[in-house]
């Protein structure tokens, strides 16, 4: 049987002799192509993506006669080319990883004189790096400067009329960062514009021309504007940055599907994230096709062969392969190499609960080991439901009773619906402001107040709403001057606050704060070098963002930090803990090696937790 190959028209025919076999013809809707009923035609679009030669390869081991035409030999003959090309630059970009002593390099640190801040050498590695990749991750830790290197490349390439103007994609905390960063930098204002209005006013800033040299939008912004965004970016040369990239690393997700459409839109990409370890090895598939449309770096016989590990379990093997295949495309800057103090972990503070807040709470747990999950044996699924609803409440108990009356994630309040249906509890819950204060809230004063005197500047953290605004009363009642970040503060108030403090002379003496809103994108250790954990979620990854919040490159080198910790006598806050440093302790080890390709488990399971308790 023979296959006639020709291109024309942007598309590429397979004309047959006669119908495919049925393996063939799977395999070739695998790989995207379009069926024409008429002259047995079948034909791949020029967006889709494909490897002509692979394409080849599997069609003559299935005893398929090719015949090409000429432009069908020259498209082979331009992929040999860029495949040559390509190999060229993963030479060099393993020899700027490995050569620092080179006169090459220490003529690019010559050149480096258009900054307001100097670069520190891991940074200034970092730039010689990504100046020769065009495109390149960077995954230093937290804290290390990656903006800083970033905005470098920005200005090398703007005084070379290379681009116009950053693209910047990222969680909403690090917009004005952004915009600080620029100024201490490059010594003048971005005009920064932020893409948060309604989608009408969004399109109208996509249709016309604007002197902006950041444009920032979130990654679901992205998805809703897709098609208009990718007019808008023909418009000017914009350098696209995907901050936060650990975010878009789902392969299939709708954030990473639409970041992934965007690929073709700069030469000029960057991706940054400090916490780049994927769940599974696949999540860095989607890292390397944003960076390297055109080229495919991992192939599909890689990516069996990965597959194939894992089910296996040979991770090493597996961690081994993608290694080799990611390593000239990232940087990265590990928490020892940044020469920052080491931090200082103290003791828990081990605090008795006072009488009304444990006797809700061993209610409580007297209530959960009532109920027998044999009754639940048949169905698996709904058992970690409650187990996941019964942690969220005793939680909830540890941190200010009063949470109680929020109500939990809708798929999890079946395993939560008798619970709480006592009249003598809910009447306790209900009126517990009215009889008594945690036990936790007056360490917490006492803590904070020293602090204070000592002149020291606190960062809490609690997890939520509701006891963040009972600390913030408590505090103020202190003649405390205290503001708080969540979910709900604005951005542009966000930005006041972190400014104010991080200023030594400003009278912010506290921010509280929870992890979900704060742990990423914000630098707040200026003036602050202890922070207090009222209480803790079992989000490993949150938990390592925030430390770094207080322990960074410009402030940390020379000042020490401390994190304090506050748990009830006997209750989840001491699992919880012992859980998240056993992680965080593992995590930590990957971290700072040179294989960033671990695979943990979800931060969400709680099956083992709730066993430690035995409930």
């Amino acid at each position: 049987m023979s296959i006639q190959l020709e291109y024309f028209s942007n598309k590429l025919f397979f004309k047959t002799s006669k119908k495919l076999p049925n393996p063939v013809k799977f395999q070739l809707e695998f790989y995207g192509l379009k069926i024409s009923e008429e002259d047995n035609q079948i034909y791949f679009s020029e967006d889709v993506d494909i490897n002509i030669e692979e394409l080849i390869d599997f069609l003559e081991t299935n005893n398929l006669d090719v015949t090409k035409s000429d432009s069908v030999n020259q498209i082979l003959e331009n992929q040999k080319n860029k495949e040559v090309n390509f190999n060229k630059k993963i030479k060099i970009l393993n020899n700027t990883k490995e050569n620092f002593e080179s006169n090459d390099f220490l003529e690019f640190c010559s050149k480096i004189d258009f900054l307001k801040r100097s670069l520190k050498q891991h940074q200034r590695k970092s730039l010689y790096h990504l100046s020769n990749a065009d495109s390149a991750a960077n995954f230093s830790v937290p804290g290390s400067g990656k903006t800083s290197v970033v905005l470098a490349f920005y200005e090398s390439l703007k005084l070379k009329n290379e681009v116009d103007s950053i693209f910047l994609i990222g969680p909403k905390n690090c917009y004005y960062s952004w915009k600080t960063e620029f100024g201490y930098n490059l010594n003048r204002d971005p005009k920064l514009k932020i893409l948060d209005e309604n989608q009408e006013k969004r399109k109208i800033i996509y249709e016309n021309f604007h002197n902006h040299e950041i444009y920032a939008c979130h990654f679901q912004t992205v998805a809703n504007d897709l098609l208009l965004l990718k007019e808008f970016l023909k418009i000017k040369k914009f350098l696209i940055v995907i901050d936060e990239a650990h975010n878009i690393k789902k392969v299939g997700g709708q954030w990473s599907n639409a970041i992934l459409d965007l690929k073709h839109m700069s030469k000029y990409k960057v991706i940054l994230t400090g916490t780049p370890m994927p769940q599974d090895f696949k999540d860095f598939y989607n890292y390397l096709d944003f960076l390297y449309p055109n080229n495919e770096i991992i192939n599909s016989y890689e990516k069996a062969q990965i597959e194939v590990f894992m089910d296996n379990e040979k991770f090493n093997e597996a961690a081994n392969l993608i290694n080799t295949k990611i390593y000239p495309f990232y940087t990265r800057v590990t928490k020892k190499e940044l020469g920052l103090s080491n931090p200082n972990f103290q003791k828990p503070y081990l605090i008795k609960m006072n009488p009304i807040e444990k006797k809700i709470h061993d209610a409580i747990i007297t209530k959960i080991k009532f109920y027998s999950k044999k009754d639940y044996l048949k169905n698996i699924d709904l058992i970690q439901k409650i187990q996941r609803a019964r942690m969220i409440r005793l939680r909830q108990t540890c941190s200010y009773v009063r949470n109680l009356i929020t109500a939990i994630p809708s798929e999890l309040r079946k395993g939560d619906e008798n619970l709480l249906n006592d009249e003598d509890l809910l009447s306790l819950i209900a009126n517990y402001d009215l009889n008594e204060k945690p036990a936790k809230i007056i360490k917490l004063k006492k803590i904070t107040k020293d602090l204070i005197q000592n002149n020291e500047k606190v960062l809490i953290w609690a997890t939520h709403l509701k006891t963040i605004d009972l600390i913030e009363r408590e505090l103020r009642s202190e003649n405390i001057n205290v503001s708080k970040i969540t979910g709900n503060t604005k951005l542009e108030d966000r930005e006041n606050i972190k400014d104010l403090f991080n200023d030594h002379l400003s009278d912010l003496d506290v921010i509280v704060a929870n992890p979900q809103a704060c742990s990423e994108s914000i630098s707040l250790h200026k003036a602050c070098h202890h922070a207090i954990y009222y209480d803790m979620n079992y989000n490993t990854s949150e938990f390592l963002q925030s430390l770094d919040r207080i322990h960074r490159v410009g402030g940390s080198e020379d000042n020490p930090v401390f994190y304090h910790f506050l748990h009830y006598i006997n209750s989840i806050d001491i699992k919880i803990y012992e859980r998240v440093f056993e992680k965080a302790n593992r995590q930590m080890q990957v971290i700072e090696t040179d294989n960033i390709t671990f695979s943990h488990p979800s931060d969400e399971n709680t099956n083992d937790l709730y066993s430690d308790l035995n409930l």
